[in-house]
């Protein structure tokens, strides 16, 4: 292969220029192609070092680094998320209301796309916590995270004091039951569907909301703050929900943001080019799509309510993509996309509309 037909992402540079011996990174021949945002050529070469290495620690550790050497292939993550929560009755709503957790539920069975959220982790930085683009850098705010799901993004922390008692005994006096294995305090998603997946119809007010905690601990464990390992959540989770009301008092959104900010870091950060895996992530992927089809629109669903459609009752916003029909592309698909096209399209100001902010609508 030439040096004229070597491409990046993906292509194999032969040469190495003197910021990138010192940043660690390689320069790589790419196409004479027209950089869409200032219309001017793109250079020859392109260097993955950053200008400065003490600012991006994270430089050569970056699945990034993996993308460009054509060692991570076409691998996108495996979304670390159950869709599987304990069965939905309309009995737990009033439970999830005074929570300020009701605005997830029609969001919670959106489908994954895996690809999509490959392509932006690759951009993502951890050590910024913003996306780096060509044309600058951007991030999910909490105005983003407001306006598409309706969490509280101000008020209480969102934490607990561990009790004295065991957790097993926090189990039976929260959930009226308990697993015989509780290691750690783990519980395992599956047991809670197999246990609490069928309210009884002659179930007690009690009943009903033990349940109800059950409904929202696996929504915590398996949407708003899965984990890497999926399947299971930390019985600490149930004690933000022990007192519906002071959970109302709960920054929900800040707390599910600032988890998806680590998530993202953790997912960059962990495959390297010796890796051999497309990797695992964690956090609420629905939110991270939903951010992405606002600002980027060309990466969106065929599927969503226009601008002029929505209406003042339409909160949470990121409703109009229900029922959304992903597109399920590979992340390379995505990745040239957001390489090439994002500078015309992105989207600074997704929310206002007739000279209304959208956010005025939330809070």
């Amino acid at each position: 292969m030439s040096d004229d037909e070597q491409h990046a992402p993906g292509g194999r540079g032969r040469g190495r220029g003197r910021r990138g011996r010192r940043g660690g990174g390689k320069r790589y021949r790419i196409p004479r192609l027209i950089d869409p945002c200032s219309m001017r050529p793109l250079p020859a070469t392109i260097d993955t070092a950053p200008m400065d290495p003490e600012l991006l620690w994270g430089h050569g550790h970056h699945r990034i680094d993996s993308v460009w050497t054509n060692e991570a292939g076409d691998r996108p993550f495996h979304i670390r998320h159950t869709g599987n929560l304990v069965r939905y009755n309309p009995l737990y709503l009033l439970y999830l209301v005074d929570a300020g957790l009701s605005s997830v539920l029609p969001l919670a069975p959106l489908t994954d796309d895996p690809g999509l959220i490959t392509a932006l982790v690759e951009r993502w930085r951890p050590e910024t916590s913003t996306f780096h683009m060509p044309f600058g850098e951007v991030t999910i705010t909490l105005e983003d995270v407001a306006t598409l799901t309706g969490l509280a993004m101000d008020g209480d922390a969102v934490v607990v004091d561990i009790p004295d008692e065991d957790w097993s005994g926090m189990c039976l006096r929260l959930l009226g039951q308990a697993p015989t294995d509780l290691g750690g305090g783990v519980i395992q998603i599956s047991w809670l569907r197999e246990t609490f997946d069928e309210l009884p119809l002659s179930a007690s007010l009690q009943t009903t909301e033990q349940f109800a905690r059950a409904y929202a601990l696996s929504l915590m464990g398996g949407v708003l703050f899965s984990d890497r390992f999926g399947g299971s959540v930390h019985l600490q989770n149930l004690l933000l929900v022990e007192d519906w009301h002071r959970a109302g008092r709960f920054a929900w959104g800040a707390a599910v943001l600032s988890y998806l900010y680590r998530e993202m870091g953790r997912s960059a950060l962990q495959m390297t080019a010796s890796s051999s895996l497309g990797g695992d992530f964690g956090g609420w992927s629905a939110l991270l799509m939903i951010w992405t089809w606002e600002r980027f629109p060309h990466t969106s669903p065929l599927h969503a309510v226009t601008g002029e459609q929505i209406t003042q009752d339409a909160v949470p916003r990121g409703l109009r993509w229900l029922p959304a029909h992903t597109r399920q592309h590979g992340d390379q698909f995505y990745l040239n996309k957001l390489w090439f096209d994002e500078c015309t399209t992105f989207v600074w100001r997704p929310y206002y509309h007739r000279g209304q902010d959208y956010i005025g609508t939330v809070i």
